[in-house]
């Protein structure tokens, strides 16, 4: 599953460099620093990647997590961990990305669950994997903000 998502990743960033016109304007997010913690909702959490919200005690992985950002695109991976059982992350997100305006368009389990979403645009990929001391969770995205 590991592969896969590195392969998502690779696919991503080649969709990117296919469709971006002035590579220049690229900067790498450092996402420590631009966390919005919501009014609405104390327990939760913006990293800058709109519209998906991330559980406030979840640790953020920074060595394991970048993001792009282009004056149209943000892509990349934030990667989370904490004691939360997988099918709960898993119900928090099928919840909460269809609350913020997010279509689940397909899912898999093996050891890993992965839902894919869609909006106009652009997609979001969770992975949520269970260990023996806590819970990984992937956030993937690909958002065009036009």
């Amino acid at each position: 599953m590991k592969k896969m998502v590195r392969l998502l990743m690779v696919f991503t960033v080649l969709c990117l460099m296919v469709n971006l016109k002035d590579l220049s304007a690229q900067e790498v997010i450092d996402v420590t620093k631009e966390v919005n913690v919501t009014g609405n909702n104390p327990d939760l959490v913006y990293y800058p990647v709109p519209f998906i919200p991330v559980l406030k005690d979840l640790s953020y992985q920074g060595e394991q997590s970048a993001l792009l950002k282009t004056d149209k695109i943000i892509t990349g991976m934030l990667v989370f961990k904490g004691n939360y059982k997988a099918n709960s992350l898993l119900e928090f997100y099928r919840v909460q990305m269809k609350n913020n305006g997010w279509e689940e368009v397909g899912s898999f389990t093996s050891k890993i669950t992965f839902v894919a979403y869609k909006r106009p645009e652009g997609h979001a990929f969770i992975s949520v994997s269970e260990g023996y001391f806590s819970t990984e969770l992937r956030i993937v995205i690909i958002f065009n903000k036009n």
